[in-house]
């Protein structure tokens, strides 16, 4: 049955589309002898269906960070205890490829998806169902990214500390969201750290010299826009181990007063909330090294506090940690987990 689907499919040609070209229907694909993978999706289906066998059909979305995006459909089908990837479209791997689970199906899809997708930084798999109505490729595309989000990713956690009062019913948010929401008192708590950074430490002319009694909320905005790039003010700040008890005793103090989050930035509806994540320079000094992903993944526990120092005035500055930038300009609460 599938072999014989896949002899039908050995006589469409890959066809290439743009943003306003509209999707061929099963039928079209079958007549034109032509389709690309959406397309013969469809015709897939369609085939399958006929032969009294349910497939489900999933899109890949996939980026770099040159900004070069592509995508992928197929469709998978059980039968027995095995599950299997009907694939034609994708030349390279045009085939019948079997299973033990789904899980390793969709993992294997994704691999073989990013080693051909060179410098691929994000990829978002949907599982969707057949379009209801006749789509132009940009609605598809919309269409489906509003469909089922699969998520694959292995977890990667970073901290917060958070105080213990402090109401995180709608989650987390930065300096940006407080003063654009003239949350003013709370603006004002967790800005004054930055003060005597703008005024000397960070040499911003406009702020050299100047009385921290005398900066604006708006200029504090402007300084961490400066200083830290068009998201200064929107980052949200996270260690990649929680700290804890016995570094010292100022950390312990504290700690007492201190409630831990967790948030795990891979996971795949937390990456599409993300604007922009900045890795840090080691121990927060640009002197140093620029850190970036893999070293936060890779450093263990022990390493990453080896050099922190209860005697700092910054008790925190020699552990390294991420800034993040959120839709929004906030964490919402349900990507967090209180540990």
């Amino acid at each position: 049955m599938d072999i014989k689907i896949m002899q039908i499919l050995q006589d469409i040609n890959y066809r290439w589309i743009d943003d306003d070209t509209y999707i061929y229907s099963a039928t079209e694909v079958l007549d034109k002898k032509e389709g690309n993978c959406w397309e013969q999706v469809e015709l897939e289906r369609e085939l399958f269906y006929q032969y009294g066998i349910t497939v489900t059909s999933y899109y890949v979305a996939l980026s770099d960070d040159k900004g070069k995006f592509q995508t992928h459909t197929f469709i998978i089908y059980k039968k027995g205890h095995s599950y299997f990837w009907f694939e034609h479209a994708w030349e390279l791997y045009t085939g019948i490829h079997e299973y033990a689970s789904l899980q390793d199906l969709l993992l294997d899809v994704k691999e073989k998806l990013i080693k051909d997708f060179s410098s691929t930084s994000e990829v978002f798999m949907y599982e969707y169902e057949k379009p209801k109505k006749k789509m132009k490729s940009i609605e598809f595309l919309l269409y489906c990214q509003s469909q089922k989000l699969i998520k694959l990713n292995s977890p990667l956690y970073f901290y917060h500390l958070v105080d213990k009062s402090a109401d995180l019913s709608k989650g987390l948010f930065s300096l940006k969201y407080f003063y654009d929401n003239k949350m003013y008192d709370l603006f004002d708590k967790y800005a004054d750290k930055y003060k005597y950074r703008i005024v000397g430490a960070w040499n911003i002319d406009k702020f050299h010299g100047m009385k921290e009694c005398d900066l604006s909320r708006e200029d504090i905005i402007e300084a961490l826009e400066t200083f830290r790039g068009p998201f200064g003010a929107s980052y949200i700040y996270f260690f990649r181990y929680p700290p804890y008890k016995g570094l010292g005793n100022r950390m312990d103090e504290i700690l007492k007063s201190k409630d831990i989050y967790r948030l795990n930035i891979n996971d795949e509806e937390v990456m599409l909330m993300i604007d922009d994540i900045f890795y840090n320079f080691d121990i927060s000094n640009r002197d140093n090294k620029l850190l970036n992903k893999s070293y936060y993944e890779n450093v263990s526990l022990e390493e990453y506090f080896s050099k922190y120092s209860d005697q700092d005035e910054m008790v925190f500055a020699n552990l390294n940690h991420i800034a993040v930038s959120f839709t929004n300009d906030f964490c919402p609460s349900k990507f967090l987990e209180k540990c």
